[in-house]
């Protein structure tokens, strides 16, 4: 592996800077889109839930197809198939600007979904391969810097984009990065690459999980649109169990086999608690993620009754400090306890989350922003470090399937995450907008207290799952 390492400062700089782009256009990119929404709703004329699918159905792709872009760097080389990321990625980004219909606009979302894929499976596998063992948690910190930086910045420029250059400036905004990183790729990303010429890659057992992740996503994202005891969600449900089985099955046979086929999946390695307890923890820590994004501008909204502006400005706090913690906490893995690290992250999010259940229409506004100050900075120091401390115990020939396995367990943490705080919160304030229906603040309340007492319990699983793992150097 040493011979594949990066050692001249200026190749490794130029690197470093290919990745951090790429993280700026996937934090910019799914940012900038979410907030625009309404105004590519109004353009093609569709509605509200409709338009969604824009965001929705790219997420739904880029995860279902991550296991299986994993395994290809594996198998065919990281940079010719990142490279081709980026290409991909860029040319969806074009191509949805020039979207003469909303149905056209759907199918470039899906290749822009396919780049991002690639770009999101394999990058914490070229962090791993090409850096220095003493420097990847730091670059795991600016990468993480630069996808919260670019996602204030899709924020922050929509509504400037849009007044200014019409909606399509959304989408050509990615164009001068993709390239850039594009250019940057091909120049300082290098060829070597520990590879098994003689594997072949796994089809089949990328159709099965394919189909098993699409069922249960969807099962995730329409349950409470269609009904969980629905027609629709049961038989899609079935389908997510039958296909799951179906490749689970399929991966031991071919774990316990001499056939040449490469499974996307090695059991052997999950069996090493080195990866599978952190990623457990992953899993744990995006349900909370994104359910506190999902939930927290509706008590803003209806329970403090602050303006929109400010409402978006609050929740920018978080994202704020996540690139500054991320940094110092991925810097500060590649010299400390990895094992202390998160878990100095997972308790500032327990005791965030904790403070959550007792806010109310009176809670001291500085309070409330100094709440969210320690919220923010507690998810940036543990998610750099927990990512080193995966990629770390990684094989050399299993890279990119455990990067991959990793952003794929990460999106569905952060939609489960989102589905289960809106049906616990539904349950007790069913309403579309409860303020006009005229429900009390206390109702209102109960809901956020309940729901942010699943979202500690949750936390508290994350710090015990962190706990049983033994801290050893990650220096492979």
């Amino acid at each position: 592996m040493t011979e594949f390492i990066i050692t001249e400062k200026k190749p490794r700089f130029w690197f470093i800077l290919s990745l951090s782009l790429v993280h700026l256009l996937l934090g910019l990119d799914i940012n900038i889109v979410s907030v625009s929404l309404p105004t590519i709703a109004e353009h093609f004329g569709v509605s509200a839930g409709a338009v969604s699918r824009v965001v929705w159905i790219y997420l739904l792709i880029l995860t279902c197809f991550l296991l299986g872009f994993g395994k290809l760097g594996d198998l065919k080389g990281f940079r010719k198939i990142y490279i081709a990321g980026i290409s991909l990625f860029t040319l969806g980004s074009f191509l949805s600007a020039l979207a003469f219909n909303f149905n056209s606009l759907i199918i470039f979302r899906i290749i822009q979904a396919l780049g991002g894929a690639v770009l999101f499976a394999l990058t914490p596998a070229l962090i791993v391969t090409y850096l220095p063992a003493d420097i990847k948690g730091k670059v795991f910190g600016i990468n993480y810097a630069f996808t919260a930086l670019g996602g204030i910045i899709g924020r922050a420029l929509s509504g400037y984009l849009i007044e200014s250059f019409g909606w399509n400036s959304i989408f050509l905004i990615n164009l001068p990065i993709g390239l850039a990183a594009v250019i940057t790729g091909l120049m300082y990303i290098p060829k070597k690459q520990v590879l098994n010429i003689n594997a072949r890659y796994d089809f089949r057992g990328s159709v099965f999980i394919f189909i098993a992740l699409l069922a249960f996503l969807f099962v995730i994202n329409a349950g409470q649109e269609f009904g969980m005891g629905s027609s629709v969600i049961i038989s899609a449900l079935a389908t997510a169990v039958i296909f799951f089985n179906l490749f689970f099955f399929y991966e031991r046979k071919l774990n316990s086999s001499r056939i040449t086929v490469s499974p996307l999946l090695n059991f052997s390695v999950l069996k090493e608690k080195y990866i599978s307890f952190p990623l457990i923890a992953f899993v744990l820590i995006y349900i909370i993620t994104n359910g506190m994004i999902y939930l927290f501008p509706f008590y803003l909204q209806w329970v403090r009754n602050l303006p929109k502006k400010e409402i978006g400005l609050l929740m920018a706090v978080p994202s704020l400090l996540q690139m500054t913690s991320g940094y110092i906490s991925g810097t500060l893995s590649d010299k400390k306890s990895i094992k202390k690290i998160c878990t100095a992250g997972i308790i500032l999010t327990i005791i965030s989350y904790f403070t959550f259940i007792f806010l109310d229409d009176s809670s001291n506004y500085y309070f409330l922003l100094a709440t969210i100050v320690m919220y923010g900075i507690a998810i940036g120091v543990f998610i750099p470090a927990n990512t080193n401390r995966i990629m770390s115990f990684a094989p050399s020939d299993q890279k990119g399937s455990i990067s991959s396995l990793m952003t794929t367990l990460i999106r569905l943490g952060s939609a489960f995450g989102v589905t289960a705080f809106a049906s616990i919160f539904s349950a007790y304030v069913p309403q579309k907008n409860p303020v006009q229906a005229g429900v009390s603040v206390d109702t209102i309340l109960t809901g956020f207290k309940y729901t942010f007492i699943f979202g500690t319990f949750i936390c508290i699983l994350a710090l015990i799952i962190n706990l049983l793992i033994n801290d050893r150097l990650n220096k492979k």
